[in-house]
């Protein structure tokens, strides 16, 4: 049987929301497509393509004894249990199987080759998942003899590199095993896991990166001093920790732990200071911050890594579950939307290491990264480095695994309105929610409520920032939503009521870099597409995928031109060709800041970001030149 959410206990702070079993979720439509596309393609046949997870020691071979065997079924898990597909259930069923029978008297776990911490926490946290879709009663005795073990062991062997600026993944199954168990041991382990990590809530109070890194710091320098160090624990490693992408998008979540755990205001507030000055110096319209591999400014053709966007993504879905707080299911949905999907090939099979928001081509000799190989946009199996080929897999169905969340109040709140089916508990009973509609594309939603017995409970339903004039109808009665806020509806609920939703979908712009424009309905970034001609490196479906450019890409819009939704859900804008506007180095150069009007103004087709993989998504913005316009 699957597990009940799990809301936290004294002393820790109380969380208002709690994520619903794997699989309590089923998507509809598009959502669906893509994970069964993603258990189709290179999910439902890893162990056969990847030799990475041939042979991978964490399912007892001799390979690979690292992260990417947990990263994979850190993803996997939760893909299955949606889809209830039975080859990924085995697959994940033989992790299982073998990791925990892998446990010696001391409680220490894993392959015998590897003694870090870090692969542990990963796995600990498919563990998690899979407790909590199945209520496999062997796993929490396991962790509880692993987390003795390791609080003993801290002392001899501390955190290492990767463990030390990752320990909130350590931390977050600890707090729940706490949660479920009530032993206080766990939350000494916690102290312990605290004082020998980054300490990320003085880091984003201070963040002190607001330059490009390649500036501030080339890696032909910072390499040289990684060289130089004779540990790991020197000022250049802890530099390389602390500008790293991905430990920045795990750690956006450690802060709020430590709150939770017990601390003050610094701690609460530290995710929101920390994500602003990220957003200020590095940020991106699609929502997240550069990093190839390190932070690397705000220029839209640096790349972003599919790490970090899966990362900083599980990072706000445990976030929603702290915080009451709106503006974390906007992010949620503005990476989950836009980021995520963009990153993989629509096929399931291939994904890029870097994505650009302004990505002119796909091609394996640009060089602009700060410290990726000249391939780390190229759709493969492994573009430059396999960590994102076993970390890309939990994207996806834990987005889709945190539309929904049971409150506190003995309720449920809807996160984001992609259609689905919830199986979940509320009021004492159990119920069936079908959310139906064509969200995010449209802002008119249906949910219709089947419980097994007329019940009483709050049903919440959070109202994007960008949702000016949200309502609600629900039997006859309106209800008035707060855009940025949560509607609360309490009634006694009965078999097929309903629940009528409109969110109104403006056209809406945003500015960044040099004041170039995005243009966004909904959750939706829009772009340009610039028709790829695509090439193919060996065979589909795992070739090397390259695409140039079949029109111009150098456009930019006039603010104030007329925006129009088309027919098809694409958007008309007004714009015009800035032929001063080059390439450097293969890709485009930053947006040129308020040029002049070079060309005769045009109306321009832009479609969702994620939809086209060669695209310009961050515009100049042009000062209109009369003379020049029709």
């Amino acid at each position: 049987m699957p597990a009940k959410p799990v809301f936290s206990r004294a002393p820790l702070s109380p969380n208002p929301y709690a994520a619903l079993p794997p699989g309590a979720i089923v998507p509809k439509g598009r959502l669906l497509e893509r994970l069964r596309a993603q258990a189709g393609g290179l999910a439902g046949h890893i162990e056969e393509v990847w030799p990475s997870m041939r042979g991978n020691a964490w399912l007892g071979g001799d390979g690979d004894d690292w992260e990417r065997g947990p990263y994979v079924f850190d993803g996997l898990i939760p893909l299955a249990h949606i889809l209830k597909d039975e080859g990924l259930l085995a697959l994940c069923g033989r992790f299982v199987e073998w990791t925990l029978s892998s446990q010696d008297e001391e409680g220490w776990f894993g392959p015998a080759t590897n003694e870090g911490y870090w692969p542990r926490m990963v796995a600990l946290k498919a563990l998690k998942q899979h407790f909590e879709a199945t209520g496999d009663r062997r796993v929490l005795p396991f962790m509880h003899r692993y987390f003795r073990c390791q609080f003993k062991r801290l002392d001899a062997q501390p955190l290492e590199l990767w463990a030390k600026a990752r320990a909130g993944e350590n931390i977050l199954c600890a707090l729940w095993l706490y949660n479920i168990s009530g032993d206080k041991g766990l939350l000494r382990l916690c102290a312990k896991l605290f004082q020998g990590s980054i300490d990320w809530t003085a880091h984003f109070s201070a963040f002190p990166h607001m330059r490009d890194l390649k500036r501030e710091l080339p890696w032909r320098a910072l390499k040289a001093r990684l060289d130089a160090e004779p540990g790991q624990d020197g000022p250049a490693w802890t530099m390389h920790q602390l500008t790293h992408a991905v430990n920045l998008a795990m750690a956006l979540k450690t802060p709020a732990l430590h709150f939770a755990y017990g601390g003050g205001l610094k701690q609460k507030d530290a995710f929101k200071l920390g994500y602003s000055r990220l957003m200020k110096a590095h940020g991106l319209a699609h929502g997240l911050f550069s990093g190839d591999e390190h932070l690397s400014g705000a220029s839209p053709s640096q790349g972003t890594e599919t790490c970090a966007v899966a990362e900083a993504l599980f990072s706000l879905e445990t976030l929603m579950g702290l915080s009451c707080e709106g503006e974390l299911g906007d992010l949620y949905e503005r990476i989950g939307y836009n980021a995520l999907p963009a990153a993989l090939s629509a096929d399931g099979w291939t994904h890029q290491y870097d994505q650009q928001v302004n990505q002119i081509r796909i091609a394996g000799d640009l060089t602009l990264w700060y410290n990726n190989g000249p391939g780390s946009n190229l759709f493969g199996l492994e573009p430059n480095f396999g960590c994102c080929t076993a970390n890309l897999h939990q994207g996806l169905p834990k987005f889709a695994a945190h539309l929904w969340m049971a409150t506190r109040e003995n309720g449920l709140i809807c996160q984001s309105y992609a259609p689905c089916t919830v199986r979940a508990s509320a009021g004492g009973v159990r119920l069936r929610i079908e959310v139906e509609g064509d969200y995010p594309q449209a802002g008119e939603i249906a949910i219709t409520l089947h419980p097994s017995a007329p019940c009483a409970f709050p049903l919440l339903l959070r109202i994007p920032a960008w949702a000016d004039g949200a309502f609600a109808r629900v039997g006859g009665e309106r209800f008035e939503g707060k855009a940025g806020g949560i509607l609360r509806v309490e009634r006694l609920w009965s078999v097929g009521d309903r629940v009528e939703l409109s969110l109104p979908m403006a056209v809406y712009s945003e500015e960044w870099q040099h004041h170039s424009l995005a243009i966004y309905k909904g959750p939706l970034l829009y772009a340009l597409p610039l028709e790829p001609l695509w090439e193919v490196d060996g065979e589909l479906p795992l070739g090397s995928r390259s695409a140039e450019p079949g029109r111009a890409w150098n456009y930019g819009l006039f603010a104030g031109g007329e925006r129009r939704v088309l027919e098809d859900g694409s958007i008309e804008v007004r714009g015009a060709r800035l032929p001063s506007w080059k390439e450097k180095g293969g890709v485009a150069a930053p947006p040129p800041v308020l040029p002049r009007q070079e060309a005769p103004e045009e109306a321009l087709r832009l479609i969702p970001y994620a939809d086209a993989p060669l695209r310009i998504a961050q515009f100049p913005q042009i000062r209109r030149n009369a003379a020049q316009s029709d």
